[in-house]
């Protein structure tokens, strides 16, 4: 995965090939097709190995601390933290979202791609909601909401716009998410 992802940020989308990759990691093309069904399968587990890589020593420190979060009863100290990991999330991730969402206007098989990572994104947030924010939620904000708000000001794409396009300090991207969603979300 290492060579597929250095490839993909490299090269983009179109420009790298299973072929390619495969030489890169020293295996047959055919090991990719079979194993991830090819370019697709590709990208998608370099995305998923950004996101939550069991082997990354981080990411098991990162794994602890959302259970530490679980523990804590102020719902301002909960979303403050847990915007907090998700920032370090979205600094794994973007580069790698980056290349998929560069692919997907002229790639059918990348913008499907994109469309269930941004599926799958709406559903874990909404589940995140209700795990750290079900009790602090400000009356009349469903948490259908909540999960749409926190997963618009923490996307990759906006992560990106501010940290890279603009240069952003993260710390900065994560003091103004924090603000914004504490007066948005909680009571």
């Amino acid at each position: 995965m290492v060579a597929a992802r250095e490839l993909f940020l490299a090269d983009g989308y179109r420009g790298t090939t299973v072929a390619v990759v495969a030489a890169a990691a020293g295996v047959s093309p055919d090991t990719i097709y079979v194993s991830l069904g090819g370019k697709r399968g590709l990208l998608e587990r370099v995305f998923q190995q950004a996101r939550e890589d069991p082997d990354d020593p981080a990411q098991r420190v990162q794994q602890r601390r959302r259970e530490e979060i679980r523990q804590l009863a102020d719902p301002h100290e909960r979303l403050r933290r847990l915007i907090g990991l998700s920032c370090e999330t979205l600094a794994r991730i973007s580069p790698v979202h980056a290349v998929i969402r560069g692919a997907a206007d002229g790639d059918p098989v990348a913008a499907e791609l994109l469309s269930d990572m941004l599926n799958r994104r709406l559903e874990v947030q909404s589940r995140n909601r209700r795990t750290y924010m079900g009790d602090g939620l400000r009356d009349g904000l469903s948490m259908d909401d909540a999960a749409e708000r926190y997963s618009a000001l923490l996307s990759p794409d906006l992560y990106n716009l501010l940290t890279v396009d603009r240069g952003w300090p993260a710390d900065r991207y994560e003091a103004w998410v924090a603000e914004l969603l504490d007066r948005d979300l909680l009571a």
